[in-house]
């Protein structure tokens, strides 16, 4: 098991609205588990479906996934109120092509094969997502879990649990790489 705190290491200092939070990562029975905990004053979302662009909507978790070695990786992300959405990017190019509106975000939809739940806190909320993957214990994986923290008449506080040096999640260089064993 693995304790990752959220953070902002692209800046000298947090943001002063940053709320702390937490990602536990382990690795049984074939599935990768997180379990976030975050702080959060206020806990928003207008999230209405699954596979809507929930980092626009309010307060969402981003869990991104790539085997070491492999250009593809997987990104799950949930609101509060346990909608998702789950994408399936070839490479980095098709990220910056959709930043750059030459493709769509719909190209790169996949099914979400995770159990997901969402719970809320006295201090904020809760996330865990549970994802099948074919890998072997014992194989390298890259991930990170990122965060929007949204609140009423501000733009979204954002942090990671990986040691980004800009303000970018797709950044797969930058992510924490981990050895699967069962724990």
């Amino acid at each position: 098991m693995i304790n990752l705190p959220f953070m902002q290491a692209w800046l000298p200092e947090p943001e002063p609205e940053f709320e702390p939070g937490t990602a536990e990562i382990s690795w049984r029975d074939g599935k990768l588990h997180l379990l976030a905990d975050l702080a959060d004053d206020e806990v928003i979302t207008s999230a209405s479906a699954h596979q809507q662009r929930l980092w626009e909507m309010g307060d969402v978790v981003e869990l991104f996934i790539q085997r070491a070695g492999e250009e593809c990786y997987d990104e799950y992300q949930i609101s509060p109120n346990g909608m998702t959405l789950a994408l399936r990017y070839p490479d980095i190019s098709c990220v910056e092509g959709v930043r750059k509106g030459t493709r769509r975000i719909e190209e790169f939809f996949s099914e979400l094969l995770a159990e997901t739940s969402t719970w809320k806190t006295n201090l904020g909320w809760g996330v865990s997502i549970s994802v099948p993957l074919a890998y072997c214990q014992g194989d390298r994986v890259r991930l990170s879990c990122g965060r929007y923290d949204a609140a009423s008449g501000r733009i979204p506080i954002i942090s990671s649990t990986s040691p980004h040096l800009v303000r970018d999640f797709h950044r797969p260089q930058d992510w924490r790489e981990i050895i699967l064993m069962e724990g």
